[in-house]
């Protein structure tokens, strides 16, 4: 029983720590500025969306995305007989005396049209033949005339007198603050009083007829039913639209397109000039396109909102008409938004999208880039989704992209600068140590303070109780290089784990190197944030020894790319230093010199083929390093150390002379410590001493641009030489183009 509970116990805590493991990931997750910023520009865009501040863009938006879709074509269900500026003159008479409307009628019912919408108004008689008129319309079944309801300017507008409400249907339109008509009013409930009595609008009127003189039906949320097809009420929050006036049954016009129908003119019909297939069975409108009548309305056609621009309200019936034809007989999708909540989510997304781009890509010109396409790609989602019937907003989403990316940007500049100005603290106190460490070194030299050999650890040693060593990886006078296993991660990952033992063991040496240590781990902390410089994972201290544990970068080191005998072609040279001064750039803007750059130093990554720098050198300085026949203590490797370095006094573009080394080396096939200086200071090389001297670029054919650069790089004196990695790159990358 005993054992019993022991095992329940431990699965209860194994169940624990994972939780806690999970919990630990999201706390760090939710930290993150990308999750912050996108959070706090969703909430913020929110507030301002439902204040209707985004509205006027929103429907700029919707306006221009109706005018990229595609053309379907005529509806041929529709046909408008047009009242020109040609029939004007040829008539002299508007309005149309009741004579012409009459005659008119005769001549379409001749050819048996479904039925025949009047979007003139007849409320007043026009003589001759008004009389012979209003019996004809009142006499067919065929004939829907107009009324209008009244509105805060105008008063309604009566029928032909004696008509029935179901012979009747309204013209009134409704525009947004802009005066742009977006909107398909179905129906609106009448005044007691109104003259104007039919609750139907006639574009609903004309497609109930042409659909066998159906009755819609309303179901208990207030939807509209005609057939199969549901019709669902706009929202004063639907879409782009923010607390908009849905009085009555309003949907969102879904216009066909610009000319949606056949159009003929009221002489053409009078004169028998038209075929008789346009007219039968179809549904044939009468209304003004005559600029000079100004029965004209904006739409999302009309961008500049001029009168040759605007559309003709007969036309504009024809859309609505065409709009719920469509919808009932094509299934054609009406349109659908988003809820509240869902518009919410939308906008978060892309605002967090934006916010993970700016933090994963820090190079502005990928960083624009790649924000040029998200942005790309947020409008093209929306224009495919508009494009099936989805109204969404498009405007927030933009700027929670925008502003999150911005955002997160200068988060990250401010915290960058706060990282630099550390490191460039921690870097001064790491060269007061440094300093003080060297005198320590002299003084051990010339005394008998006790020194130690570094230990070497065997296979599956357990370091602090958690790194498995599996294989040695190198080994140097500072110290030795493991390969281990992290024992206390999921699935044990690979690391490496540098082991440092300093050399002197005497109480003030090791407390130096204590601080030393501590101040290097700091920074590669920081540094460890670039993509192609190692993560330091661990740095501890055990029984007065230090251990740096950091990222494992699979793939080979430059060492086996540039042999000796082997050469390089210039552009794979030029690729290479730029590849290595990209992290160069990072490296030396937290004024941080790298000390030992030689290529058992770079990592060609087997992930991506890009190169990766490792091993900084300045905590090096715990062991005691000559090289050659130096006297100081210094860091670095024979042949690409500069000679301030040998001297102890390295300089940022110490680390450019070392890579001007790597150049001529993978350029020539031969060895940098091969190289030295002649009494003119120039880079020679001897293959016996006595040889005449050879400068090194006349080893070969070599391009003299590309020699005179990395002469610069490789200047005996630090002043003559590149001061900053910038420059170097800026002037390989104009050199590479004519390569």
């Amino acid at each position: 029983m005993d054992l019993y509970l022991i095992l329940i116990i431990g699965r209860h805590l194994q169940w624990l720590a994972i939780l806690g493991n999970v919990m630990f990931g999201l706390r760090k997750i939710i930290k993150n500025p990308a999750i912050i910023s996108s959070a706090i520009a969703t909430v913020l865009l929110f507030g301002i969306q439902r204040l209707g501040m985004l509205e006027a863009l929103e429907l700029k938006a919707f306006d221009q995305m109706i005018q990229m879709r595609g053309d379907p074509g005529l509806d041929p269900r529709i046909l408008v007989v047009a009242v020109t500026e040609k029939d004007l003159q040829l008539l002299q008479k508007w309005p149309l005396s009741g004579e012409i409307v009459d005659n008119l009628f005769s001549k379409l019912e001749q050819y048996q049209p479904r039925v025949i919408g009047l979007d003139i108004f007849r409320d007043l008689p026009v003589e001759p033949g008004h009389d012979k008129l209003l019996k004809h319309i009142q006499q067919s079944d065929r004939i829907i005339s107009v009324c209008k309801h009244s509105d805060s300017v105008n008063s309604p507008t009566p029928p032909p007198a004696g008509t029935q409400p179901e012979q009747v249907g309204f013209s009134d339109v409704v525009s947004d603050t802009d005066d742009i008509v977006r909107r398909n009013l179905l129906l609106l409930q009448p005044e007691s009083t109104s003259p104007c009595a039919t609750p139907y609008s006639l574009g609903l009127q004309l497609a109930l007829r042409y659909l066998g003189n159906i009755q819609p039906k309303f179901s208990a949320k207030k939807e509209l039913q005609i057939n199969n097809t549901i019709f669902k009420p706009l929202q004063s929050d639907s879409g782009g639209y923010q607390k908009v006036d849905t009085n009555g049954f309003q949907i969102l016009l879904n216009y066909r397109s610009v000319n949606p129908v056949k159009q003929v003119s009221v002489s053409e019909v009078l004169a028998n000039q038209i075929n008789s297939a346009l007219v039968k069975d179809k549904i044939v409108i009468i209304g003004s396109t005559a600029p000079s009548i100004k029965d004209i309305f904006n739409t999302p056609y009309s961008p500049n909102q001029q009168d040759n621009q605007k559309m003709a309200g007969v036309v504009l019936q024809a859309q609505m008409v065409s709009q719920i034809l469509s919808a009932v007989i094509n299934k054609q999708p009406l349109f659908w938004f988003f809820p509240e909540w869902g518009e919410v989510l939308w906008v978060w997304v892309w605002s967090l999208t934006g916010g993970i781009i700016a933090w994963r890509i820090q190079h502005p010109l990928r960083l624009t880039f790649a924000s040029g396409v998200t942005l790309a790609s947020l409008l093209g989602i929306n224009f495919i989704i508009f494009t099936q019937a989805g109204w969404i907003p498009v405007v927030s989403p933009a700027l929670g992209l925008i502003i999150t990316i911005g955002s997160v940007v200068a988060y990250s500049a401010f915290r960058n600068k706060q990282e630099q100005e550390k490191i460039a603290r921690q870097v001064q106190e790491q060269e007061k140590t440094i300093k003080l460490l060297q005198a320590l070194l002299k003084e051990g030299g010339n005394t008998d303070s006790e020194t130690t050999a570094i230990a070497v650890f065997q296979k599956d040693t357990l370091l602090n109780q958690r790194y498995k060593v599996t294989e040695p990886l190198g080994s140097g006078g500072f110290g030795k290089t493991y390969l281990a296993d992290d024992t206390q991660r999921p699935g044990n990952p690979q690391c490496v784990v540098k082991h440092l033992q300093p050399t002197l063991q005497h109480q003030e040496f090791l407390d130096v190197s204590r601080r030393l240590f501590k101040t290097e781990g700091e920074i590669l902390e920081i540094l460890g944030k670039h993509d192609r410089i190692p993560q330091l994972l661990a740095y501890f201290e055990e029984s007065q020894q230090f251990y740096l544990v950091q990222q494992f970068i699979p793939g080979h080191s430059l060492s086996e790319e540039i042999k000796s005998g082997k050469r390089l072609s210039e552009t794979q040279v030029i690729e290479l230093l730029q590849d290595v001064l990209q992290v160069l750039i990072f490296v030396h803007s937290h004024h941080v010199i790298h000390r030992d750059i030689k290529p058992a130093n770079i990592i060609r990554r087997q992930q991506d083929n890009r190169l990766v720098l490792i091993d900084f050198g300045a905590v090096k300085q715990i062991q005691s390093q000559q090289i050659q026949d130096n006297q100081s203590v210094a860091i670095g490797t024979a042949g690409y150390a500069p000679p301030e370095q040998l001297l102890g006094h390295p300089r940022l573009n110490s680390d450019i002379y070392a890579l001007g080394m790597i150049g001529i080396q993978a350029l020539t096939g031969i060895s940098a410590k091969e190289f030295q200086r002649n009494a003119h200071g120039e880079l020679v090389f001897k293959t016996d001493l006595n040889t005449d001297e050879v400068v090194w670029y006349k080893l070969g054919n070599f391009s003299e641009k590309l020699a005179t650069i990395l002469d610069k790089m490789v200047a005996y004196d630090f002043i003559q030489r590149y001061q900053s990695a910038e420059e170097v790159l800026q002037t390989l990358q104009s050199l590479l183009l004519p390569l």
